[in-house]
């Protein structure tokens, strides 16, 4: 850096303070700028955790009191009392028909067949066979065949059935009961209501009218499903008669659809006749979780959303990802190791709702009961930052995390540090320019001393430099103003000093010998032909220096110096020496004469006669 011109150190200093400092501020800014979307984000990713496990608790606990408020009314006992007595009753009717039996065998079957196996082999993405599936008791398949298989109704719409057409007492009590059941599950918000023979575990009324309708919970087809669980949670004396849930299950009469059930104890004359077993919109609870699939306007982004996860490690909730774009969604989700089965099932149901699995940390720290911050890859894949918890509600344990992209989530810093990239570019361009011309404008007043000194350095006479200004570079042109005037004025005391030397060797040398001697010859010596010296001695100085005042011997001598000034002119005699009694003259010397002796032994005559005759004062 020693080896740099000061132009170019000027330029470095500046570029590398400027940057330095564009550097620092650029950093600073970026970290305080992501500090506070950090922060941003997790304040509101916690937030809408803690919304929406409220939500979710909430949602839960007003669903048990719902069940408890339907199952205790006073209709509902009733209505529970007339069923199981009907149910009772139809399997003394039943059996005095067997050609009734096998018809409803065969219209049971053949609807079976045509309308859940398909759907039920489609989830399953195997053939299920139909044993084990249709219900063995002859009341059961009565029901269903009047009830599901020879009703009109489409699937989904089986419970616009009022009666069947048997005449039977069971129809008469569901055309009774039907419309006030129906009713509270519309109102309360529940997707099915279920009322079982706790004696026997028959299902003995549905609202749905789903194949668990008529069917057995104690023994059959689905002893095993949460229906089936959550009765017998309900019937446990350590219950203490109180309503209980029970997690999603993959229902079978449902064509595998998530099912979540609560159930609460039918209590008649202090002894529990039935359960009262509802099942719980999973659609109400999702919408709580995703607003409505209002992802956008409720402030979740692109990707943001809040996912339920079970004890199973399945999602409660719907992924927004499969709703937006299913294919994409299920093939990131591939991509990131999900079995294909489960990918088929996926784009069947049109639900990640207890068919993605998802085991991420956040999950894993949520049933450690765990709460907090973190980031992770999701189902997809892609890396996301959550706020993750557990929630434990009248016995479920899950876990809710509300995640977003990182991508998404922290767009804002990374768009920061671009643009502050680009504006460091932009700022180093500048700033470049700005030391360059900082430079020139710095080196100016020093290229102006630089030009004085070389125009010194050359013989020239010496410029001289503005000094207007208080600043360094002004005190700099003044001191340089100074040196060359000083330079100037030594320049002129030289020259004069010069021309006196010279006119002194001429005095005392010959022109020639003179000019040498004052170069710096060191050989003054020089042979001249055709001169001739005269040396005069002027006698009796002493003797009249003793006798006589300093005046008078200096006006004595002034007299003879003038007479032989004078006389030596004519004659052409120069003076090379005039001191004390010595007076020396040479003629031919500077300028050449052929008469140079005659001249002489004349200038002799003519001045040294005068001289003798001179009158001497006193």
């Amino acid at each position: 850096m020693w080896q740099l011109s000061i132009r170019s150190k000027i330029i470095l200093v500046l570029l590398l303070t400027g940057l330095a400092c564009l550097a620092a501020g650029a950093v600073i800014g970026y970290l305080a700028g992501e500090a506070a979307l950090t922060q941003s984000v997790e304040s509101r990713l916690t937030v809408l955790r803690e919304i929406k496990r409220r939500r979710v608790e909430a949602y839960v606990n007003n669903e048990l009191r719902f069940t408890t408020a339907v199952a205790t009314s006073a209709e509902t006992v009733e209505a529970t009392k007339a069923f199981i007595a009907a149910f009772r009753e139809m399997r003394a009717e039943i059996q005095t028909d067997p050609a009734a039996m096998q018809a409803d065998t065969a219209v049971l079957e053949n609807w079976y067949n045509k309308d859940l196996i398909p759907r039920l082999d489609k989830i399953a993405g195997s053939h299920t066979p139909i044993e084990g599936l249709m219900p063995a008791d002859p009341v059961s398949r009565r029901l269903q065949a009047d009830y599901i298989a020879r009703n009109p109704n489409p699937v989904g719409r089986k419970s616009e059935l009022l009666t069947a057409s048997s005449g039977s007492h069971y129809d008469a009590v569901h055309a009774r009961y039907h419309p006030m059941l129906k009713r509270a599950a519309e109102t309360v918000g529940f997707y099915d209501i279920n009322l079982l023979d706790a004696a026997t575990g028959d299902v003995v009324y549905t609202v749905a009218k789903e194949t668990d309708f008529a069917s057995n919970m104690y023994h059959g087809a689905f002893t095993q499903s949460g229906f089936a669980r959550v009765v017998q949670r309900a019937l446990d004396p350590r219950n203490g008669g109180k309503a209980v849930v029970e997690d999603y299950t993959a229902y079978i009469p449902s064509a595998f659809a998530p099912q979540m059930f609560a159930a609460v104890p039918i209590i008649a004359d202090g002894q529990p006749i039935g359960v009262f077993v509802a099942q719980v919109d999973i659609l109400t609870l999702n919408n709580l979780l995703t607003d409505n699939n209002a992802w956008r306007t409720t402030g979740q982004g692109e990707t943001g959303e809040v996912l339920l996860v079970g004890e199973d490690r399945l999602l409660r909730s719907q992924s927004r990802f499969l709703i937006e774009n299913p294919d994409k969604f299920i093939a990131e989700a591939e991509a990131n190791g999900l079995p294909a089965s489960t990918a088929n099932q996926l784009r069947a149901l049109g639900t990640t709702i207890l068919y993605m699995p998802t085991r991420s940390e956040a999950v894993e720290q949520s049933f450690r009961n765990q709460t907090g911050l973190t980031r992770f890859p999701d189902y997809r894949g892609v890396e996301v930052i959550a706020a993750y918890g557990p929630v434990e509600v009248d016995g479920l344990r899950w876990a809710i995390a509300a995640k977003q992209d990182v991508a998404e989530a922290f767009g804002p810093a990374i768009r920061l540090k671009r643009e502050l990239l680009v504006a460091a570019a932009f700022a180093a361009i500048a700033l470049t320019f700005l030391a360059i011309a900082c430079a020139g404008l710095f080196m100016r007043p020093l290229r102006r001393v630089v030009a004085g000194m070389q125009s010194i350095e050359g013989g020239a006479a010496a410029i001289r430099i503005d000094a207007r200004g208080n600043d360094e570079f002004t005190e700099l042109a003044r001191g340089f103003n100074q040196m060359a005037d000083a330079i100037d004025q030594r320049d002129k005391r030289l020259a004069e000093a010069d021309q006196e030397k010279g006119e002194l060797l001429r005095s005392i040398y010959p022109a020639g010998l003179a000019e040498r001697v004052r170069s710096g010859a060191e050989i003054t010596a020089e042979t001249v032909p055709n001169i001739t010296v005269v040396v005069a001695w002027l006698d009796g100085l002493d003797t009249l220096s003793a006798n006589r005042s300093a005046g008078d011997v200096r006006a004595v001598l002034n007299q003879l110096l003038d007479i032989l000034h004078s006389t030596a002119a004519t004659h052409g005699v120069e003076l090379l020496r005039s001191l004390g009694e010595s007076y020396i003259g040479v003629c031919g010397l500077s300028s050449p004469r052929l008469d140079h002796a005659t001249s002489a032994l004349a200038w002799t005559r003519t001045a040294l006669w005068p001289c003798s005759g001179l009158a001497i004062p006193g």
